[in-house]
């Protein structure tokens, strides 16, 4: 019986040691192949929500400088409409102030008249009135004691609008009457007395020294107009109280 003797391993035998080093490799390779992938797939993602981010952020800061943007223009549309309707306040207010003023105004000139009108029809007052403008007329004209005058007032005072709408009632009595009657002896003393249409008051001449003193609704409402004016406005405008 011969042995036989091994010279070398078969080839198609392999050590498993060496294939398990060999799978393990492999695996290896495999593993860091993966890895890498997912690292980089990681970094990929990262970048890409990065971006995402910084989009986002760039995003919310546009929205937030447009919203800025659209709140200031709104802010400045609301100032310039209060500022307009301020404005547009303060125009009618000035309108009604002064339309009210020329109102009062107007108001002042004829309520003035009326008074006058009123209180030259009245027997008593217009009595005192020629008394004492006769009285003082003579004295600053140094008239002396004999051109003394006496007026007497009739007992109804007549208007010019009673005339108008009954010229029969100037007759014996009434004011227009008594000047007409005076008219003569006053002129002869130097001064005229006379009530006549176109007025209401009393008018007081110095015939040679060319002087009138004319006391008539028409003369004295625009003094005593003139002399409210002023006041009025003040108080309108607050500078009295």
């Amino acid at each position: 019986m011969s042995s036989t003797t091994e010279t070398g391993a078969d080839p198609a035998r392999q050590d498993p040691a060496d294939v398990h080093s060999a799978g393990a490799g492999v695996q290896a390779l495999i593993d860091r192949l993966r890895q890498e992938g997912v690292e980089a797939g990681r970094r990929e993602a990262e970048a890409l929500l990065a971006d995402a981010r910084l989009k986002a952020d760039r995003l919310v800061e546009d929205a937030e400088k447009k919203a800025s943007e659209i709140r200031e223009a709104a802010r400045q549309d609301a100032r310039a409409e209060r500022a307009a309707t301020q404005d547009a306040l303060k125009i009618a207010a000035r309108d009604v102030v002064l339309s009210l003023r020329n109102e009062i105004a107007a108001r002042i000139d004829k309520e003035t008249s009326r008074l006058l009108r009123e209180a030259f029809a009245d027997e008593t007052f217009l009595k005192r009135l020629v008394l004492a403008l006769a009285g003082k007329v003579r004295g600053d004209a140094g008239l002396d004691d004999a051109g003394e005058l006496e007026i007497i007032l009739p007992e109804q005072v007549i208007t010019f609008e009673e005339l108008k709408a009954a010229p029969e009632t100037a007759k014996e009595g009434t004011l227009t009457h008594l000047v007409v009657s005076l008219a003569a002896n006053v002129l002869r003393e130097g001064v005229t007395f006379s009530a006549g249409e176109g007025f209401d008051g009393i008018r007081i001449k110095l015939r040679d020294r060319d002087l009138e003193v004319d006391v008539t609704e028409a003369a004295i409402a625009p003094l005593l107009v003139k002399h409210l004016q002023p006041r009025f406005r003040a108080v309108m405008e607050g500078v009295v109280r």
